[in-house]
């Protein structure tokens, strides 16, 4: 696995910073070893970044497993061509309506990738204003013929374009993380109008990264957080730049200043050849058992761990505390007499609306957790502060 994720690395250096490509030995590129970099990098939604490289430097193997790069390669270019001429009539739409918005990740940060049909995404993410929000919904339904799906959550509503593309409709960037929380409130403090622009904003360089970072230990806390936003993060770093005390100001007050050296020490190692450390060492093997959005199994190993065991996790999971039930029952904000109820209607939910494999699912995981990685799980996020 070292020399698999080393030569995946070398191989995204090449192609997103530009770093000469070493001698990668003929010895390792077999038809084994290629296959095994295909998934490795598919899960991480980074095999286009891989499959680019080895096209650039005439390294594409032959056969099924070069022909299964260049689709990842086609269907990045295609995603994002399909997002930005979404984005685009979002952005139309919402100035015409004379609303205040803000894009978010991936539209704001792939400017700094050398193309950006390499920063792949899944979705839009756009901030409005809470009071604005309604206005927004109904400009993008009667305009551009979006329709809601879901419910509103705790920091945004899901709306769908009639060719499928999804939109996060903010109207908060809280991740439900109380010490983070009280900064991430404040968004709009930390921000400047788009030049070109009446309506649109976005965030000061130094409160971009901290966002980013913010977002990141909220995955990273869920199971993983993938490659991707160590990548986002280091371009930010070096092609956008910014003031690194504001950003350690903004860490520091959030309780993130260790979590964040460590991420640039991982970065280091990943995009300019460092040594690990222990900590680096075992972030990187929970990050790449993870994938980009993280692992049930890791989340729940390390939650295991921190309950005390196995009886204690289920009875944390059937008696969800209150603090994560609202969430789904806002009604609990204003009523908490309510709370039995909503744990009554919640285990009706589980057993009665399609959950109920995934509980019985969650229940096989926790029989077979490996206490041992728990332990080292637990061990690793008292080292990040977490």
């Amino acid at each position: 696995m070292e020399q698999l994720v080393k030569t995946m690395m070398q191989l995204i250096k090449n192609e997103v910073c530009k770093h000469p490509l070493d001698d990668l030995g003929q010895d390792i590129l077999s038809a084994e070893f290629f296959e095994k970099l295909y998934h490795v990098s598919k899960s991480q939604d980074l095999a286009h970044l891989v499959g680019a490289a080895l096209v650039n430097n005439g390294l594409l193997p032959e056969g099924e497993i070069g022909k299964k790069f260049e689709k990842q390669m086609f269907s990045a270019v295609y995603r994002y061509q399909r997002l930005n001429y979404e984005y685009m009539r979002l952005c139309d739409t919402l100035e015409t309506a004379k609303i205040d918005y803000m894009p978010l990740k991936g539209s704001i940060i792939r400017e700094y990738y050398p193309e950006s049909w390499m920063r792949t995404s899944c979705d839009i993410d756009i901030l409005v204003h809470e009071e604005d929000l309604d206005r927004a919904v109904q400009a993008l339904c009667d305009t551009l013929e979006y329709r809601a799906e879901g419910e509103r959550n705790y920091h945004d509503i899901s709306l769908y374009s009639p060719s499928g593309i999804h939109l996060e409709l903010h109207f908060n960037i809280l991740e439900h993380i109380e010490q983070i929380d009280g900064l991430l409130s404040r968004v709009w403090e930390f921000s400047k109008p788009i030049k070109g622009k009446q309506y649109a904003y976005r965030q000061t360089n130094e409160y971009l990264v901290f966002h980013c970072l913010a977002h990141m230990s909220y995955h990273f806390v869920k199971g993983g957080c993938g490659i991707r936003p160590f990548m986002d993060l280091h371009l930010l770093r070096t092609k956008m730049g910014y003031d690194e005390k504001k950003v350690r100001g903004f860490c520091r007050e959030c309780g993130l200043e260790r979590f964040y050296d460590s991420v640039l020490a991982l970065s280091q190692v990943w995009f300019n050849q460092e040594k690990h450390s222990h900590i680096t060492a075992n972030m990187e093997e929970y990050l790449l058992t993870g994938g980009i959005y993280g692992s049930h199994q890791n989340v729940i190993t390390l939650a295991q761990e921190k309950k005390g065991g196995r009886r204690n996790y289920i009875l944390f999971r059937i008696f969800m505390p209150y603090r994560d039930l609202k969430l789904q029952y806002p009604v609990l904000e204003r009523h908490k007499w309510l709370l039995p109820i909503c744990h009554i209607r919640r285990w009706g939910r589980l057993l009665f609306c399609g959950r109920f494999k995934k509980s019985v699912k969650e229940l096989k995981i926790t029989k077979n957790v490996d206490t041992e990685k728990g332990r080292t799980l637990n061990a690793l996020f008292k080292e990040l502060g977490f």
